[in-house]
């Protein structure tokens, strides 16, 4: 019972960190997926001619063992790759609502200008994998495999293209859902500047002095109150008495 308590509470305490930082928790894990990818299959580099075919030329897991659900592994740095992206700019977002406009706005142009480049790249790549696919005649078995393809201008080792491909691609979808996440936080700082305006403004404003209308509106219905006969006609006896008793005098 002893031993299994201190297991107990580390289990806790994962499972509320979980809790209190889903993002967080699932960008690290889809980021130290991606990198183990990128160890287990980048130390095969020195045994293959081309640049990232070790990332191309297998599957995982083995279609033996799974013959419905595989990939390759660049397949799945990609995947991987972006959810560590999108996670971890979730679970910064506080971070970045407190920056000022001006930094926000240059990171954004920086973003911007990747997801230019990498768009422009992934067309790059793509004419030259058609043209290569075309061209190429000397491989076997004949046609090419296209996993198989590489570019060779104005490089010192011959580029596995499938690998440069989904490797820009991944940078072009990264710097999209930048630019998404930017302009949402641009959003949601201009609606807590407006809504923190408004309370500032109520608070401010002086107490408007209470008119004084109800004094002048009994005025008016004093005013308009019926005279009382009686009350007139006592008046006028006392006044003809009091006439009367001065010419007898």
């Amino acid at each position: 019972m002893t031993d299994g308590k201190p297991g107990r509470t580390r289990w806790t305490e994962i499972r509320s960190f979980i809790e209190r930082r889903p993002w967080s928790f699932l960008s690290w894990s889809a980021g130290l997926t991606a990198l183990a990818f990128i160890v287990f299959y980048g130390l095969q580099a020195t045994t293959n001619p081309q640049v990232g075919i070790q990332f191309v030329q297998s599957e995982w897991p083995d279609p033996s063992i799974f013959p419905y659900f595989y990939a390759k592994p660049i397949t799945w740095f990609a995947y991987f790759s972006f959810v560590y992206w999108a996670a971890g700019l979730e679970s910064n977002k506080e971070h970045f609502l407190k920056l000022s406009p001006r930094a926000r706005n240059m990171l954004f142009l920086g973003t911007a200008l990747v997801a230019f480049a990498s768009f422009y790249e992934i067309f790059y790549n793509f004419m030259v994998w058609l043209a290569l696919e075309v061209l190429t005649t000397n491989c076997l078995p004949f046609p090419c495999n296209p996993d198989k393809v590489a570019s060779i201008f104005d490089l010192k080792s011959p580029l596995n293209l499938v690998f440069a491909t989904k490797i820009v691609t991944t940078a072009f979808g990264l710097s999209m859902y930048s630019l998404w996440f930017l302009h949402r936080v641009d959003v949601e700082t201009e609606r807590r500047n407006q809504t923190t305006t408004t309370v500032d403004t109520n608070v401010k404003t002086p107490l408007a002095i209470p008119p004084r209308k109800h004094i002048e509106i009994e005025a008016g219905l004093a005013a308009q109150q019926p005279i009382d006969p009686t009350r007139d006609k006592a008046g006028v006896n006392v006044l003809g008495k009091m006439d009367l008793w001065n010419l007898m005098m």
